[in-house]
């Protein structure tokens, strides 16, 4: 019974992220055929606008640990002023972001070496974009109430109805189709805004409507008292969106160092992390049933359940992931001559992730667990344990195999193995401790 219950929980969560998958290869093919300009314009823009949309968007995190509690308690009335809440927050966090890249937009694009014709196309995709971001951050948000409430296949049938909408407005409003006038790479930019503002717009009237368990009601909205659940909701958020922040600076530093080892390592490593990312979905999606149940289950005053449920979801993940562990020690040159036909790599490229299969059983515990100490409210832990691992170990290895030691590729893929075992151990002693089970949030 749990583990149908676990697998409907994950299966619309994996699929909503392989549809956003889908809409960034979407927005690659259609750009890509302006031409290099308006391809690394877009690139560039859309590389900015996410990168501080997904840091604000952690205010999900504390929606989906709070709502869970609440719905586990069965106290649907708090859930939908934790909803309220948690939107007038990202509404206004919105209108900043939207303040902050209409004036700063072209300064930062200026930061980037790229010919004046690109940085014009950037700025303006980043302006339009910026324009609707607290449409962007309310639905971002409003994903997290939902899977609070186990409600798992509401985010997806939005990301299906998003993905519609851009790959419509792509198609319509780059080549000028249908009377519009072709826009290019300003095009792209509006089909992105208007595919978000749409899904925002079926989230907020979900909410309203009553047809789920959590509604939301207009004094929820306008009510500004309670400052202590504001303050929990940024408390719970505050850590993932840090976490966000430093991984991706962590990452810009680690592709600055890979491109040392020359253009086919580097090359090779880009396909490689592309294929496999495809492993991320499955531990992705028992990570948000985790986090869904073990947050219910501690609100109903049932920790040992929490505790058995964040290990029913981790099973799962396990095994599939060990199968796809298998699919890439055996058959890796199969996976990536789906990204590239190029020998030398292809050849690397297949070494490498032969490497990454042995890091499937520790992405699992590490992914799932992480998400089960966000359900309970810990989100410090989880954040701590991906901030100091990245910059106290993969970062400082990675600069020792590249600089000092001059190895190649593979041994930056044994480093990134022996990095997810570390947060992989850590994070499972946290979670056999059992603390989490105590804490008590809004």
């Amino acid at each position: 019974m749990i583990n149908r219950r676990i697998f409907n929980l994950a299966w619309p969560a994996i699929c909503e992220m392989m549809l956003y998958m889908l809409l960034d290869f979407v927005d690659v093919a259609f750009v890509g055929r302006l031409g290099a300009q308006a391809l690394a314009a877009v690139s560039l823009g859309a590389q900015i606008y996410f990168s501080v949309i997904f840091l604000f968007a952690a205010l999900s995190t504390g929606a989906t640990a709070l709502v869970a509690r609440a719905v586990g308690a069965n106290n649907l009335k708090r859930a939908g002023q934790i909803a309220g809440r948690t939107l007038v927050l990202a509404l206004l966090l919105g209108a900043v972001v939207t303040l902050c890249f209409h004036l700063f937009a072209d300064a930062i694009i200026g930061l980037f070496h790229f010919e004046p014709a690109v940085q014009l196309m950037a700025a303006a995709y980043v302006k339009i974009t910026g324009s609707i971001a607290a449409f962007a951050l309310i639905l971002f948000v409003c994903n997290g109430i939902f899977r609070g409430a186990g409600l798992t296949k509401i985010p997806f049938y939005v990301a299906a109805l998003t993905n519609i909408v851009n790959i419509i407005g792509d198609y319509v409003l780059i080549f000028g189709k249908f009377g519009f006038p072709a826009l290019g790479a300003q095009g792209a930019a509006l089909a992105t805004a208007a595919a978000q503002v749409t899904g925002c717009l079926v989230m907020v009237v979900l909410l309203f409507s009553g047809v789920t368990q959590v509604r939301m009601r207009l004094r929820d909205l306008l009510y500004m008292g309670d400052f202590d659940l504001t303050s929990v909701i940024v408390k719970l958020s505050a850590p993932a969106g840090l976490e966000q922040v430093l991984m991706s600076m962590a990452g810009i530093l680690a592709s600055f160092m890979l491109s040392g080892l020359g253009t086919v390592p580097f090359a090779a490593h880009q396909v490689v992390m592309t294929a496999e990312s495809m492993s991320f979905m499955p531990g992705y999606g028992f990570a948000v049933a985790a986090t869904t149940l073990v947050g219910q289950s501690l609100g109903a005053q049932k920790p040992e359940q929490a505790y058995e449920h964040g290990l029913a979801a981790l099973k799962m993940a396990l095994f599939i992931m060990g199968i796809t562990g298998l699919v890439f020690l055996f058959f890796p040159s199969l996976i990536i001559r789906i990204f590239t036909s190029s020998g030398p790599v292809l050849e690397l490229g297949s070494l490498c992730l032969r490497i990454a299969a042995f890091e499937q059983p520790s992405l699992a515990v590490e992914m799932v667990l992480a998400g089960a100490l966000r359900g309970a409210g810990d989100t410090r832990t989880p954040a701590l344990i991906t901030i100091l691992c990245n910059w106290l170990l993969r970062i400082p290895l990675f600069y020792l195999a590249i600089y000092v030691f001059h190895w190649g590729l593979p041994a930056i893929w044994g480093i990134t193995v022996f990095d997810w075992f570390v947060r992989a151990v850590f994070i499972a002693v946290q979670y056999r401790r059992g603390r989490w089970q105590q804490i008590s949030i809004g």
